[in-house]
Formats: structure tokens, C-alpha cells, sequence
């Protein structure tokens, strides 16, 4: 049996998530339809056994970074949220400094070693070691391209795969680098926004009151009108019925069921509708994240948000404190590291015993004090690829026909943030509304 609707939206991630509401919100009989047990991604929320809050996925949202998305995430949440300035700092060479320091306040173990008072940043191409040079000099260049690099192993893996050294640097330049005079920026939305906070000195995020992140999840899947959607989850198998000659979407099969729509909207990973359209898309390798979640009796006395951690060897990208993003007691330590599967074996208890150790030496934590909770999350997240995703991405863009019934709200390869993915569904989702009463 054929059961039909005005609309299916495949994948219920946020993007997913979104378009159903619009959508639903619009009066259309919607199918959403999720292969996980829950809605939401891995963006979500969990608690522990002592009712402590922890999230996956995305921790905060950029204030005004995209005004739209700000006020969306004011409403979703009816105004639950907080502002606070993001504190961050990095760890570097044993020491932890705050992020966007002036080099008068490094350490004087590694400032000794850099003969410049200032800098003056003037590098608007990519940062290669011979640019980095010109403006840091060389013992910092050394430093980003031969310790903080590899400390990412995912960026490890691309450049032993060839992929351009200054390709990598995103995470590094100019996170892990003195503070500079104020200077403008070309380049991705991304960069320049990251610039302007440099320049400025304050980052200011916004997160919700009670939940989590995930209470944002739940604001969304809230204001879904339930009354125009079926949502199917946790199922088996999914095929999608299409004829890659006009690319377009007869019904979808799921778990032997059949349904069918008028318009389809794709918010799955997009690796999978390029293999069904038959676009090859370049060789890519998934990743590992894993997530060690801490909660301690005592509060703890370090007063940054979150610690961007740029030591080789160390099993550590980043530290988080959740409870002090939450504006209440700093007593929990969240620890992210991720790497290509197959290139190292991480065991939960093995991971919180270095972990543990790290933070100590670090004095993050007391030297002496014990997690009364640990939770450890290990799964497949993404993929890296020695090919640029911008340039994957415009060429998928670039074989869509215009005869396809399908739509895809956000496209996106490289890492999301939530200010593009917002206003990216609303426009897509909206035009494609408008594109349908047009017709």
C-alpha cells in the first residue's frame, strides 16, 4: 500500500528538523522520516546518573553571527537562553594561556624564544610555513606546522595523504598564535567572523537556560504543528525509488512500506544521494569521535569555558566545562578528541585514565580529585578526505538538473555551524514552497 503526502523530508537532524516545522507550519502533510532512534542528530543532550547535563554535537551558538539565527534560537527556546563571553583558552607546550594573548603574556619559556614585542598580521593568502614565518617568525611556525598539527590526528591523516599543508590550517592559524593588530579579512564567512572576534577581544555565545544544547533540539521539534506530520524512526533499510536521468523521486521504501510525495527534502548525509544520482564523490576516510564526559563533588577552580588543546601526542582537541558555560556550579569537565578510524584503538577506561592525567598536570583539576560520574561516547562522526569539501560540494551542485523534485536544504561537506545552516533551510525550504505555488 501507497501512502502519499505533500511532502517527505529524509534525515532528522537540525536541518531536517527545521524544514518539517516550516512545512507543517505551512500546512502540508509531511512524512519525516529519521533512521536513528531519536530526532535530532547527534546535537542533542543526556544526563547522568546524577541528573548532570552534557551535550553532543554543538555547544553554543555564535551571538549575532547570523542575526536570523539568533532571533530563531530565541524563539525555539521563548527567550530560556543566556549570554555569556565565551572564555577560551589554548594549551600549548605544557602551559595553558588564554586564547588571542598578547606574546607580553605568554609564557616566558616560549615568549624567550620569539624576538618580536607585537605583530603585525598581514597574511590574507594561505597560510603556508613561509608565510606564517614572515609575520610569527620561525620558532612559531615551527611550532604550529610540526607540534600542533599532528596534535589533530585527522589533519595528520589529510597531509600524510597529500592534501596542502596550508589546506589544514583552520583549526590552527590563527587559534594557537599571539594576539596581532586589528586587521581585515577576505575569505570564507567563517574566517572573517573568527577575525572580528579576534579584533574585538570578546566572543559573545548564546545557550540555553535548562537541557543542554539540547533543549534548542526540543524548542524546534515543539513547534512542528504534529498534526501534519508522521514521523517514522529507528528503521532498517530506506530505498529511495529514482530516475537518475531527470532526478527525480518516485516514493521511498521504507522497511517495506511505501510512500510518496509531490516534493522531497533531502537532509541526509549527502554522500548518500550522490552515490543514488550516481555522482562518485572522491575517496573519504570516516572519523572517530569520542566524547569523555566528568562530574566532579567539588568546584572546580579553573575559570575558562573551554580549552583548545594543541600538544602532539596528547589524545585531547578540545576541554569544555560544561557547567560554567551553563551559568551554574563549574563542577564538570567534558574531554573531545577525534581521529581516523583505524589508526588508533581508544578504550574508555584507557582514555579516562590519560585524560585524568592531562588535566591534573595541567591544573585543570586538582591534583587530588576524583570524578564521582564518567561517561564515555565513542562513535563514527563525519569523514575526512584529502579533497577540498567546498570544491566536492560545488561540483554536486553543478550536475543537479532542473527537473529533479528534489530539494536540498542545506549542502554543506566541511564543518557546520548552525548560522549558516539556519538561514541556508529557511531560504531553500521557502523557495521551494514558493517555486511549488508558482507551478
Amino acid at each position: 500500500m501507497l501512502e502519499k503526502f505533500d511532502a517527505i523530508v529524509v534525515g532528522g537532524g537540525i536541518s531536517g528538523l527545521i524544514t518539517t516545522q516550516i512545512l507543517s507550519q505551512a500546512g502540508y502533510h509531511v512524512l519525516l522520516a529519521e533512521k536513528e532512534a531519536s530526532l535530532g542528530g547527534t546535537n542533542g543532550s543526556f544526563q547522568n546518573a546524577r541528573g548532570d547535563t552534557f551535550d553532543f554535537g554543538y555547544h553554543t551558538i555564535d551571538y549575532n553571527r547570523s542575526p536570523f539565527t539568533t532571533r530563531y534560537f530565541a524563539r525555539m527556546l521563548k527567550d530560556k537562553f543566556h549570554l555569556l563571553p565565551l572564555h577560551r583558552g589554548i594549551a600549548l607546550q605544557g602551559h595553558i594561556l588564554p586564547y588571542n594573548a598578547p606574546i607580553s603574556e605568554w609564557p616566558k619559556d616560549i615568549a624567550d624564544k620569539i624576538r618580536a614585542s607585537e605583530f603585525h598580521d598581514t597574511l590574507n593568502e594561505p597560510p603556508t610555513r613561509d608565510a606564517i614565518e614572515r609575520v610569527y617568525g620561525s620558532y612559531l611556525a615551527r611550532v604550529a606546522f610540526d607540534e600542533i598539527l599532528p596534535s589533530y590526528p585527522s589533519l595528520a591523516w589529510q597531509r600524510r595523504k597529500g592534501k596542502p599543508e596550508s589546506d589544514l590550517m583552520d583549526s590552527v592559524y590563527p587559534w594557537f598564535f599571539p594576539q596581532t593588530s586589528p586587521k581585515t579579512v577576505d575569505g570564507p564567512e567563517w574566517v572573517k567572523f573568527h577575525q572580528k572576534v579576534r579584533n574585538q577581544g570578546e566572543h559573545l555565545v548564546m545557550y540555553p537556560d535548562e537541557g543542554g544544547f539540547g533543549a534548542f533540539i526540543a524548542g524546534i521539534y515543539d513547534h512542528i504543528d504534529h498534526s501534519k506530520v508522521k514521523v517514522v524512526k529507528g528503521f532498517g533499510s530506506i530505498d529511495v525509488v529514482l530516475d537518475q536521468k531527470d532526478q527525480r523521486v518516485s516514493s521511498i521504501v521504507i522497511d517495506g512500506n511505501s510512500y510518496s510525495a509531490t516534493r522531497y527534502f533531502w537532509c541526509a548525509p549527502l554522500v548518500i544521494m550522490g552515490r543514488l544520482l550516481g555522482m562518485e564523490f572522491p575517496v573519504a576516510h570516516p572519523q572517530m569521535l569520542c566524547l569523555g564526559s566528568f562530574a566532579f563533588e567539588s568546584e572546580l577552580p579553573f575559570q575558562f569555558h573551554e580549552v583548545l588543546v594543541g600538544e602532539k601526542g596528547v589524545p585531547i582537541n578540545r576541554i569544555s566545562f560544561p557547567g560554567a558555560i551553563a551559568g551554574k556550579k563549574n563542577d564538570l569537565l567534558q574531554i573531545e578528541f577525534a581521529y581516523p578510524v583505524g589508526d588508533m584503538e581508544i578504550t574508555a577506561d584507557m582514555w579516562k585514565a590519560d585524560c585524568l592525567r592531562y588535566v591534573r598536570e595541567r591544573g585543570l583539576i586538582p591534583a587530588d580529585s576524583e570524578p564521582v560520574d564518567y561517561k564515555y561516547f565513542g562513535a563514527v562522526k563525519g569523514f575526512i578526505s584529502n579533497y577540498d569539501p567546498r570544491q566536492m560540494v560545488a561540483d554536486f551542485q553543478a550536475r543537479l538538473l532542473p527537473t529533479t523534485n528534489l530539494t536540498y536544504p542545506y549542502i554543506g561537506l566541511e564543518a557546520d555551524n548552525i548560522n549558516r545552516i539556519v538561514p541556508s533551510v529557511f531560504k531553500k525550504v521557502y523557495q521551494a514552497i514558493a517555486d511549488e505555488t508558482a507551478s
